[in-house]
């Protein structure tokens, strides 16, 4: 496995006043043999930035790389191998689920070392060889997306995306299929971008989360400091979104803000300063002194902070300190 790594990396579609950037400047790296957790919003940016990685969706600007070196020709983006969230989509319903995987397989490899293959990929997801000859209608919902997820280790690839593999599956589902990421990263040292709007999901399986708002990474950092000290008031909002054990659910939380209910700003016309601005907890709105947050970009000055953060307060930004001021 090796590093996939995005830098300034910009998806914009459209032109003059109707465009829109999906994706704006991300810097981002996945280390060879770790899973990131990549997290947001839908409409974040996450997917395009993954479709932008295996060329399904021209990049504007900046570049992905694969182990320092620029991904460019068409060979090179089958290095990367992306898993879809509807699994029944992503696989020919008229083609049994064996001949979708020994379809990846590369090489040229026999009738018989086909099917051998097949059977050892089917074992690798905890599906019997024997469903190599089942059709995906035939299939439940967990069961496509394991297959899914062996068509996609069966091109040997480098790097695999995951873009919210989980999130069309029952609940009861989304865990044994989290565990067979786990058990797979273990087994084969994968190197994944795990996509999710889900952060409960993303804890589960990530070395580093990284946060996603209107096309820009807010925050990035080892899963556990992230989840334990966020530096930006968007990663603790998500945090405390989440329901956990123990927490009464009418606790005052920043989640619980009115300033929290609006819509995300319309990514064709962006706000000012921090995009975060007219939602957070902790700026303008409550702070009315913190003009910064409006005035000034703290985009540009992020790999100076915490985290990485993409706030003017992430220095000091101690999970007590992100608690809504009184009003």
């Amino acid at each position: 496995m090796r590093e996939l790594s995005f830098h300034g990396v910009t998806v914009r579609f459209g032109a003059g006043r109707s465009a829109l950037a999906a994706v704006d400047g991300v810097d981002l790296t996945v280390p060879a043999g770790s899973v990131v957790g990549l997290v947001g919003e839908s409409g974040s940016g996450k997917s395009t930035l993954a479709k932008a990685a295996v060329g399904l969706v021209p990049t504007t600007d900046g570049e992905i790389r694969l182990d320092g070196a620029p991904l460019r020709a068409r060979r090179d983006r089958r290095r990367l191998q992306m898993v879809f969230q509807d699994p029944y989509a992503s696989l020919d319903p008229r083609m049994t689920i064996g001949a979708s995987i020994a379809e990846a397989v590369p090489g040229r490899p026999g009738r018989t070392g086909r099917a051998a293959e097949v059977a050892r990929l089917l074992e690798l997801v905890d599906l019997d060889p024997s469903r190599a000859g089942s059709l995906p209608s035939g299939l439940s919902g967990g069961q496509r997306q394991r297959v899914a997820l062996a068509r996609a280790l069966a091109a040997e690839p480098d790097v695999v995306l995951a873009d919210e593999i989980t999130s069309a599956l029952d609940v009861s589902v989304q865990g044994s299929v989290l565990n067979l990421v786990r058990d797979l990263r273990r087994q084969l040292g994968l190197t994944m971008l795990f996509i999710s709007h889900n952060l409960a999901v993303v804890r589960y399986v990530s070395d580093v989360i990284a946060v996603m708002y209107l096309g820009r990474i807010v925050e990035a950092g080892p899963a556990a400091e992230v989840l334990t000290s966020p530096r930006h008031p968007y990663t603790r909002t998500l945090l405390d979104a989440a329901p956990r054990f123990g927490v009464a659910l009418d606790d005052p939380v920043p989640a619980d803000s009115e300033l929290l209910d609006d819509e995300p700003p319309s990514p064709h016309d962006p706000p000012p300063g921090c995009r975060f601005h007219r939602r957070c907890p902790i700026g303008p709105l409550t702070v009315p002194e913190r003009t910064v947050c409006v005035e000034k970009d703290p985009q540009p000055a992020a790999a100076d902070r915490p985290h990485r953060a993409a706030c003017h307060f992430a220095s000091d930004a101690a999970p007590a300190s992100l608690e809504v001021p009184a009003r």
